[in-house]
């Protein structure tokens, strides 16, 4: 990966850092900036199929130092101006080199635009908002260094489907039922029912950056919630906006995620079949779909990592490093669930007091 060149400060030699939100790499002790060329906001699509068959002329040996965590299996690169540090997913310090391979090289990136010291006031608001958390978590989960900005790989697909399916079509009618009430008098009401018709049919649908996550370390209830990416500001693959962050490697290989991102495409499918047999209830009965044409891209996205242990257990969050959206988990306080129990006891035990002296 391109991410281990080194990019000196033309003033004091120090290593630069890109600088979320701008287009300049900063010198962290001297302030000197240097320009980042616009880069190219066109990022081209390439050949699913054709890629497969040719997959070994199309990637490139790693070059960058990759660590493996023993404890969540995370694999991830370190900037060049950083040695081998403890896990940034799940706080362990229990990770090991790895070997370099041969693999996709991205060709898109969406540069960081949250800066660390904004990522920390929103990590600061969403914790404080944990009301069932321990009162000491906010300053060990935000102590220096547990908040990592790092760029996630995602694949994105393009496909037109094309789907065949048999199905039934309901319409709904009313009949009046007359039955006898408990004094004997004769009572009506409207009775809904159902008449079922075959369908059979052919529906198109075209699916336009299908986002598909390419990690199994990284939380997946988390890093699905995390929707509010401006996929528009995505440009071509710039090796200085990684500059100063740790990279992801991917572990969902091209294949393994173009059927995680059929699967992400089903109920749209489903929902366009159902609109096309009408009526007023469907049934889905078989379907047989053709993916044509499918493209894709590998896409870094910018996300800032909290990964920190308490009292032996691990627990991580997200910060969206476009937007600042948070997706994550805390400890809850045995102590403060108590307290609740005991005051939600306390109050149903008065009220019930106050009805039986009524």
């Amino acid at each position: 990966m391109a991410d281990i060149q080194r990019y000196p400060c033309e003033q004091c030699g120090a290593q630069l850092t890109f600088a979320p939100g701008t287009t300049v790499l900063k010198c962290p002790y001297c302030h000197h900036e240097t320009p980042i060329a616009p880069p190219n906001q066109s990022v081209d699509e390439l050949p699913l199929m054709a890629f497969v068959d040719k997959a070994v002329l199309d990637t490139a040996l790693e070059e960058s130092k990759v660590l493996h965590c023993n404890n969540c299996a995370a694999e991830f690169s370190l900037p060049a101006n950083q040695e081998t540090q403890e896990c940034p997913f799940c706080g362990s310090n229990v990770v090991v080199a790895t070997t370099p391979e041969h693999r996709i090289v991205p060709n898109a990136v969406l540069p960081f635009a949250v800066p660390d010291k904004d990522a920390r006031a929103h990590t600061q608001k969403w914790l404080s908002s944990r009301f069932w958390a321990p009162n000491d978590l906010k300053k060990l989960a935000l102590k220096e260094g547990k908040l990592k900005g790092m760029y996630i790989p995602y694949w994105t697909y393009d496909t037109q489907t094309e789907t065949d399916y048999t199905g039934q079509r309901g319409e709904h009618y009313y009949v009046t039922v007359t039955s006898r009430d408990s004094n004997g008098n004769t009572v009506s009401r409207q009775e809904r029912r159902t008449r079922w018709y075959p369908a059979a049919g052919h529906v198109s649908v075209f699916f336009d950056d299908v986002l598909v996550l390419g990690s199994d370390a990284i939380p997946q209830k988390y890093a699905q919630r995390l929707k509010q990416w401006n996929l528009s500001a995505v440009c071509a693959y710039e090796p200085r906006f990684l500059v100063g962050f740790q990279t992801m490697r991917y572990d969902v290989d091209l294949a393994r995620g173009f059927e995680l991102a059929k699967a992400m495409m089903q109920p749209e499918i489903d929902r366009t079949i159902r609109a096309d047999i009408g009526g007023d209830e469907q049934m889905i009965h078989s379907k047989n779909t053709d993916y044509l044409h499918p493209h894709f891209k590998l896409l870094l996205l910018p996300i800032w990592v909290g990964g920190y242990r308490y009292r032996g257990k691990s627990f991580r969050f997200l910060v969206n490093g476009q937007t600042g959206e948070i997706q994550g988990e805390a400890p809850i306080s045995v102590w403060k669930v108590l307290l609740a129990v005991l005051l939600g006891l306390i109050v149903a035990g008065v009220i019930i007091y106050l009805m039986s002296q009524q």
